[in-house]
């Protein structure tokens, strides 16, 4: 599971599609890594940052040699790499992070549609590389999606909590983000701790900034490591649990919702934010047509992009 090299603008460019996936509550960056064929690549590159990486940085740079050590060695790693997928993923949140947020509010069927689409034609891409297709796969898979859907109907937690509950919430956001179909900043609004982020960045509170940031680099280091070791060991069960995970997920943008004002009684049970509906449900009052159209939309653009970049990857 090997990508070429490519240049870095090329790379820069999926990173903007990445960083625009985790701008979107419910839709993962993972996900649409995958889409555009770098997953295996991304894992792989993010499991070299260690301090064997530093180093052996810090030998190179002490050869005396100039720069051409030091480049050669971020190469090796592919720390090149990361650098201009950040610098997409960079430009996309700062650019996207109040544009697609304010399409959500103003249009939520129709952009919930549009993601639904997209992840729903993801699954195809994961089964496809599939070596193996038996029960430990089928296990796999329904076992992830099932976690999945239970996840992204947990109820949101209004809870401050310390600074030890803030750093693992970083680890759990940045592990989910490297996940395709879950997203970091669901989870992270879950865990009560999104507003928190937020307000931090905005205010400027480094000592909280600073924890969640080494929760967040922690998690990235140890995660992506366990995921490079599953990919290797048992690529085509850990490609199954992936197309679970987006399946389950799916649950979280389903387009036809009814939003409640307030709490309402449902089978005995107590619903709160939204009802699930299908649109024949007399409750839903919103546009039919619209949805399903952009839901087609994007089922066709992720298999019109999957199959450009299937296209210039080697056999």
């Amino acid at each position: 599971m090997h990508e070429p090299r490519m240049p870095w603008w090329s790379v820069s460019l999926r990173g903007l599609a990445m960083g625009a996936a985790d701008v979107v509550p419910g839709v993962s960056g993972g996900t649409m890594a995958l889409v555009l064929g770098i997953y295996p690549r991304f894992i792989a590159a993010l499991s070299r940052l260690d301090l064997g990486l530093l180093r052996r940085l810090w030998t190179a740079a002490r050869q005396g040699d100039g720069l051409r050590p030091i480049r050669r060695e971020l190469v090796a790693s592919d720390v090149s790499f990361l650098a201009a997928l950040a610098l997409g993923i960079g430009v996309a949140v700062l650019s996207l992070a109040r544009v697609i947020p304010s399409l959500l509010e103003r249009y939520p069927a129709e952009m919930n549609g549009l993601f639904f689409g997209m992840i729903l034609a993801s699954t195809a891409l994961p089964f496809r590389l599939m070596e193996k297709r038996g029960p430990a796969q089928v296990a796999a898979c329904t076992v992830s999606a099932v976690f999945a859907f239970w996840v992204v109907g947990l109820p949101v937690l209004r809870v401050a909590g310390g600074l030890g509950y803030l750093f693992g919430s970083g680890a759990i956001a940045i592990s989910a983000m490297l996940l395709p179909g879950i997203s970091g900043s669901f989870l992270l609004l879950i865990l009560g701790q999104y507003t928190r982020v937020l307000e931090a960045i905005h205010q400027r509170e480094l000592l909280v900034l600073g924890v969640f940031g080494l929760g967040v680099a922690t998690g990235l280091i140890a995660f992506s490591r366990l995921l490079r070791w599953l990919l290797d060991r048992h690529p085509s069960t850990m490609l199954a649990a992936l197309c679970g995970l987006m399946v389950g997920s799916l649950r979280k943008i389903w387009p036809y919702k009814v939003s409640l004002s307030e709490p309402l009684m449902v089978n005995d049970k107590v619903v709160q934010g939204a009802k699930n509906v299908w649109f024949t449900d007399p409750a839903y009052g919103g546009s039919v047509l619209m949805p399903a159209v952009l839901l087609l939309v994007g089922f066709v653009g992720v298999l019109a992009l999957e199959r450009i970049g299937s296209a210039k990857r080697p056999d």
